[in-house]
């Protein structure tokens, strides 16, 4: 049957909601009904009848339901799709076929209630105000990344006796740590190597070691962060009792030729230069444009402030927490997760709505400026997944070929891509000035949840 027999009536429920209401014809249903019973009558084996001789009327009695779902998953797909043309409709989400009635012989009625992406006009994006780098690489991005390869190529040797601690040193420590003079699962190791000043522990514990020498046994306090990773520790005072076994002073190469020659296939430092200025400038690059499709993404939701179908915001907003929640089962590291998903649903709200308004935006704008994806560019991006999770390509290429749902997933984000370089491309951009001065690391919050084996020399 055409687009244009189909008969289908559009039931407007109100907002976005809409049931499609049609017919599939009965020789069509009665068609695929004896299709699913010639495959049957191959396959059945009753008693009191040779192989294939199963009367059909037995068959559809006894076999009633498994042919009903077959004829259904055979017919519905060409069909839905057919009525969707003919109706000019662009459902959002899966939609919930909600009557079928299906009887022998009869057409078979169908009721589709769906969600429907709104109608919109894209506000101007062609010169939104972007925010840009100074992508120039600075002698001091250089100072940067030689102290990077220095300290990665750096020794360790014992220090005096008579030696303190010190910012840049690396101690071997035993430590136990207590709550109420309890010991905590995960509080204690022994010839644990930390470096100082990297801001590897939690506030506090670090610092504490500075100006001990080896040798010497002593006790520490610090107050474990209010959003520390493990539930039952947060905001919890603690003592360390320290053995402080070695400090290792940290003996950095010379920058010169030779260095340059240890560090790559390098002729001389000139030659390194040459590479790190590069590498520094297409990670600014790449870091610019990751920033800036964030920013025009952003900005498309708030210029296009429509409603979006709730059934995408509610896939959305479960990703979202579900996101949240492999994170806080990530970060406990075997613990009780700090996870409350109705809290994390609350929080991700507004950002649900704003990525599926964002995401028809993006639709748009692909169909108006012609944005499409070639073969060449699922490959290329399938190659790259395959580099990353360090995969055969062709068993990364026969996973997402075999998962229509993540392919089309990925596909998605590719697309959305490329139609923000689109956008940026049009855009007025505002280079952001930047300071040439080392900002200082992040503290990390990492132990007393110290690993089961700790580090050893």
């Amino acid at each position: 049957m055409s687009v244009d027999a189909l008969e289908v009536e559009v039931i407007d429920k109100g907002g976005l909601k809409r049931d499609l209401s049609f017919e599939v014809p009965a020789e069509v249903v009665s068609a695929a009904a004896d299709n699913v019973c010639n495959r049957l009558a191959g396959q059945v084996r009753l008693p009191g009848f040779r192989p294939g001789r199963v009367p059909r009327a037995m068959l559809r009695s006894r076999f009633r339901e498994e042919i009903r779902t077959e004829v259904l998953q055979t017919v519905l797909p060409d069909y839905y799709q057919q009525a969707i043309e003919k109706a000019k409709v662009n459902p959002a989400g899966q939609p919930e076929f909600s009557e079928l009635d299906y009887a022998d012989g009869k057409p078979l009625k169908v009721v589709v209630s769906m969600e429907v992406q709104p109608d919109i006009d894209v506000a101007d994006w062609k010169g939104m105000a972007l925010t840009g780098f100074d992508l120039e690489v600075t002698d001091h991005d250089l100072t940067v990344a030689h102290e990077s390869l220095l300290n990665s190529m750096a020794s360790l040797e014992p220090a005096a006796k008579t030696a303190k601690a010190k910012d840049g040193d690396t101690v071997l420590i035993d430590f136990t740590g207590s709550v109420d003079g309890e010991e905590f699962p995960g509080g204690k190791a022994e010839g644990y190597s930390l470096a100082l000043g990297e801001g590897r522990f939690i506030p506090g514990f670090e610092e504490q070691l500075l100006g001990h020498k080896a040798g010497e046994l002593f006790d520490i306090q610090v107050t474990f962060p209010d959003d520390y990773q493990e539930a039952s520790l947060k905001g919890k005072e603690a003592t360390f009792a320290i053995n402080l076994r070695e400090i290792r002073n940290k003996i950095l190469p010379e920058l010169n030729d030779d260095f340059a020659t240890q560090v790559g296939d390098f002729d001389n430092l000139e030659a390194l230069n040459e590479v790190l200025r590069k590498e520094i400038r297409a990670k600014r690059e790449a870091d610019q444009r990751r920033m800036q499709r964030r920013e025009a993404l952003s900005k498309l939701a708030e210029d296009n402030p429509f409603a979006p179908p709730q059934t995408l915001v509610e896939e959305e907003l479960e990703a979202l927490v579900e996101q949240n929640r492999r994170y806080a089962s990530m970060i406990a590291q075997g613990g009780t997760p700090d996870f409350d998903p109705e809290e994390a649903r609350a929080h991700h709200q507004e950002e649900a709505v704003r990525q599926v308004r964002a995401n028809r935006v993006i639709e748009e704008i692909a169909k108006s400026e012609s944005v499409a994806l070639s073969e060449d560019e699922v490959s290329a991006e399938i190659m790259r997944l395959a580099r990353e999770y360090q995969q055969p390509v062709d068993q990364v290429d026969r996973a997402m070929r075999s998962n229509p749902v993540e392919l089309d997933r990925m596909k998605s984000l590719l697309l959305r891509d490329k139609v923000l370089d689109v956008v940026i491309d049009h855009a007025k951009v505002t280079i952001a000035p930047r300071e040439d001065e080392k900002k200082p690391a992040k503290a990390k919050k990492a132990p007393a949840k110290a690993k089961a084996k700790a580090k050893k020399d």
